[in-house]
């Protein structure tokens, strides 16, 4: 298991005091913080971005049409030189192949960690807009029981359904971390974007602690979607 980094286990006490119907993830709409949104990972400005939308503030967009190989290279560039620009993004022709042969293995941004409550109901929603469905995570960590870091006991997903490019949707669904893995204590939010190659734009994620009865309508919800 890896261990993660500083920035993946930061969270914040007063969460711990918020009631049910707040937003659980700091800067969950992205608008604080200078050049980059507070509480998030920096985007690579090659394959994620931060920008501004008229109405909206700062949202996340993400291009999954990058060359893998550009990809690949900017990311060790950017271990040796923090200060280098972006380059302009190489798109391969159409019709684009899967990873193996030319775009990226996806595109991934994380949240910070914030902790979970025993037994609690919780309910993850996102502003979505773009043609493809992309992949919100909800990632559970528990503290090793050996060393000093956290790792993996717990993961949930949310699919927004793909839509018209310009048209932003909320999707939600609901998870509860510690039903079946009670040793899970911290959780954190995963953006990641994966197939077909397309552009994805998100704003306004939410976690919120919930009650049993909303628990109950959304997991009805999605089991219609399923059928």
């Amino acid at each position: 298991m890896k261990k993660l980094t500083l920035f993946a286990i930061t969270a914040f006490s007063g969460l711990l005091c918020l009631s049910a119907g707040d937003n659980l993830l700091p800067n969950g709409n992205f608008d604080e913080g200078e050049s980059s949104a507070a509480n998030w990972e920096t985007p690579d400005g090659l394959t994620s971005f931060w920008i501004f939308e008229e109405g909206r503030g700062r949202i996340l967009r993400m291009d999954t049409r990058v060359s893998n190989d550009q990809v690949l290279e900017w990311k060790n560039k950017r271990k040796t030189d923090s200060t280098a620009k972006p380059p302009e993004p190489i798109f391969p022709k159409e019709p684009l192949q899967t990873v193996a042969n030319e775009t990226v293995e996806g595109v991934a941004l994380d949240s910070i960690m914030i902790p979970v409550k025993p037994g609690q109901n919780y309910k993850l929603s996102v502003d979505y807009k773009g043609k493809l469905s992309p992949i919100v995570w909800i990632k559970g960590f528990r503290k090793h029981p050996r060393n000093d870091y956290y790792t993996n006991s717990y993961q949930t997903r949310l699919v927004p359904e793909g839509g018209k490019e310009n048209e932003w949707k909320t999707y939600s669904i609901g998870f509860n971390p510690t039903e079946r893995s009670p040793e899970t204590t911290k959780m954190k939010v995963r953006i990641h974007p994966y197939w077909p190659p397309a552009v994805y734009c998100f704003d306004n994620v939410r976690v919120e602690e919930i009650t049993p009865e909303e628990m109950q309508q959304l997991v009805k919800k999605r089991a219609q979607k399923t059928e």
